[in-house]
């Protein structure tokens, strides 16, 4: 805390009550800025009438006007001819401003007073009469383009610089970095309390300039100004009377409105419908104005608010640039949601520009995707959306922590391209997620396979087979829909043509078992025989063992992708020639069976059945050897290569 500055004591007599003008001034601008979104959205509501009309009833009793017949402008305002509007008291809502006007310019001084004087003096506002006024009238007064020339919302833009500075020159304390006059012992407390959360966020911007903040009291009101956008429209005044704490917050961009109103969701701010105020001679066309309030139930709970509520500042800058950024790379929603996780962290936007924005997450895509990348591809296109989200959630992390340890920049980019190369890492052994559930459907079709012949000809043993065959059908089907789910996969990421055949030849392998336990069930009904269930037995174990091995070639080649190469690949082989020995050996078994058959069986009904269920169950390990095939083709040439 400091004493006033020398300014202060040349002021002489007339600047003992400065800090009261100043905050009088402050109060003035914001009843003003009432009475142009007042005269604006009355003449919108009387062209195009909304149902409930609008009432600002939240601002008025924000900048402390107590008339609520001004809550009833809105609805009572008529369009008459000739582009006119009546409003309810124009004439005195016109004679407020001009008032309001002169309380502004009263507290600076003679240097800067005499100039905003004179335009005052030159912008004379029309005689009203019958309560009309025209549009344009309207137009001149909120005009914020000065090509078109000087206008009353000029010069009180201009009048509330100047108050700024005279604030910031003639601050009788600063409190954590704040300039503040006239601030009472519970005004010193909360403007405190919203400097320990602005501060603490505050590194966060790095180069950015901004959240300078000002803080005075007047008619026991507390006003806390920051410095938070390069425009006009953009402005956020924090109003504190006793517990409660009104936010004024103005925006071009509606989208920042809304995320910066999304911050607040775990607290219980009351918040007033967004309005925009349209303007067609302003630059921006127009702007946004969102009012909220918080009544704290105590101290405590007042300044843990306006802590939180300055921590959150911060992340307001630079906020859209950063949003279109990212849209290069996700889309609309999921932008959002980077940039609200961001916030929500305590690590912001403002790091990841510093370290390049769009050109550094660009080169990490390039580094990471290779030769997969197409021109035009968004990063959600390369991995699905959820890891995109995620990956661009762990770059903003990156930046933030990298810049605040002070760590080169080369080293930051360096750590982001390696958290993307192993996301792409990831996806690209995702595939093989999906080939294990596949796999293993064939491994329980086996299984099954193998204790539905157990169970022939044992009581209770029909019922079982009965339910196995259905749920064999389940299995298959599903094993068709991570097929698909496979294609889909592979055609995304142009994967090459022999894991494709992999699935194809696996998908073979699962439809031979379901079709198998089909033909069991049917067994059933013909007698099956314990001579040919002992022969269907070897076969069952054969295949039950040929999906075993798929499944570890399965895991094995996964593991290839990575580091320890030599191991996994060796484990792959071996369980790859165990793979083409079974299906050497069924196919010696179908002989044999075949052989017996035609020697010793009597019934030609069993007889086809059991060289049914046979064919069925060597072609299953025919696939799965095949399987096992494409696979070795996919690590020598797609891999080790």
């Amino acid at each position: 805390m400091t004493t006033k500055k020398a300014i202060v004591a040349a002021l002489g007599d007339r600047e003992l009550l400065l800090g009261d003008r100043i905050g009088a001034s402050l109060m003035a601008n914001d009843q003003i800025k009432y009475y142009f979104a007042l005269l604006q959205t009355a003449r919108t509501n009387a062209d195009r009438p909304q149902i409930p009309p609008p009432t600002l009833r939240a601002e008025r009793q924000a900048c402390q006007l107590a008339d609520v017949w001004l809550d009833d402008v809105v609805d009572s305002a008529r369009k008459e001819a000739g582009g006119h509007y009546r409003l309810p008291r124009a004439g005195e809502i016109l004679a407020r401003v001009r008032a309001a006007v002169e309380t502004m310019l009263a507290c600076l001084p003679d240097a800067d007073r005499q100039p905003l004087a004179t335009r005052l003096a030159s912008l004379a506002l029309p005689a009203v009469e019958r309560d009309e006024l025209s549009g344009r009238t309207i137009d001149a007064m909120t005009s914020g383009d000065r090509k078109a020339g000087d206008s009353l919302h000029l010069l009180v833009m201009d009048a509330h610089r100047a108050i700024n500075r005279l604030q910031t020159a003639t601050a009788e304390e600063t409190i954590s970095g704040a300039h503040a006059s006239g601030l009472s012992a519970a005004g010193r407390r909360a403007v405190q309390a919203f400097m320990d959360g602005l501060n603490r966020t505050a590194p966060l911007k790095f180069d950015h300039p901004g959240l300078d903040t000002t803080a005075t009291e007047h008619a026991g009101q507390i006003l806390i100004q920051n410095d938070i956008g390069t425009t006009d429209a953009h402005v956020l005044v924090i109003r504190v009377d006793g517990r409660v704490t009104t936010i004024t917050y103005t925006d071009i961009h509606r989208q920042r409105l809304q995320f910066f109103r999304s911050l607040f969701a775990r607290h219980n701010v009351a918040w007033q419908t967004a309005r925009e105020q349209d303007d067609a001679t302003l630059a921006n066309a127009h702007y946004i104005l969102l009012t909220g309030s918080h009544v704290a139930e105590n101290d405590r709970e007042l300044c843990d608010f306006l802590s939180f509520l300055g921590s959150r500042i911060v992340f307001l800058i630079d906020w859209n640039r950063m949003r279109k950024r990212l849209r290069l790379f996700v889309g609309k929603p999921r932008t959002i949601e980077v940039l609200r996780w961001a916030a929500d962290h305590d690590f912001g936007h403002r790091g990841l520009l510093e370290v390049g924005g769009e050109r550094a997450l660009a080169d990490a895509v390039e580094y990471a995707a290779g030769p997969q990348l197409r021109y035009g591809q968004r990063l959600d296109d390369l991995l699905n959306e959820e890891r995109a989200t995620e990956f661009l959630k762990q770059a903003l992390a990156i930046a933030a922590r990298g810049l605040l340890e002070r760590r080169s920049r080369r080293s930051i980019l360096d750590e982001i391209r390696t958290r993307l190369r192993g996301y792409f890492e990831h996806e690209r052994l995702a595939i093989f997620d999906t080939a294990a559930a596949h796999v293993a459907i064939a491994y329980d079709l086996a299984f099954g396979l193998r204790e539905a012949m157990e169970r022939v000809g044992h009581a209770g043993g029909g019922d079982w087979i009965n339910r196995f065959a259905a749920r064999a059908v389940r299995l298959e089907s599903r094993a068709d829909a991570l097929l698909n789910e496979a294609r889909e996969d592979m055609k995304r990421f142009k994967r090459p043509l022999s894991l494709q055949r992999f699935f194809e030849s696996a998908d073979d392998a699962c439809d031979e078992l379901e079709e198998a336990a089909a033909l069991v069930d049917l067994l059933l009904i013909v007698g099956p025989g314990v001579s040919s269930v002992e022969r269907l037995k070897k076969l069952a174990d054969l295949v039950l063992q040929s999906t075993q091995d798929l499944v570890t070639c399965v895991e094995c080649a996964a593991s290839v992708t990575r580091a320890d190469v030599r191991e996994d690949l060796d484990e792959f082989l071996v369980a790859l020639e165990r793979l083409v020995t079974i299906e050497h050996q069924a196919d010696d078994e179908l002989r044999q069976l075949t052989r017996w058959l035609i020697q010793d069986a009597d019934d030609h009904r069993r007889v086809m059945l059991i060289r049914e269920i046979s064919q069925v169950m060597e072609a299953a390990t025919d696939a799965t050897a095949r399987a096992g095939q494409m696979l070795r083709t996919y690590l020598l040439e797609e891999v080790i290569a």
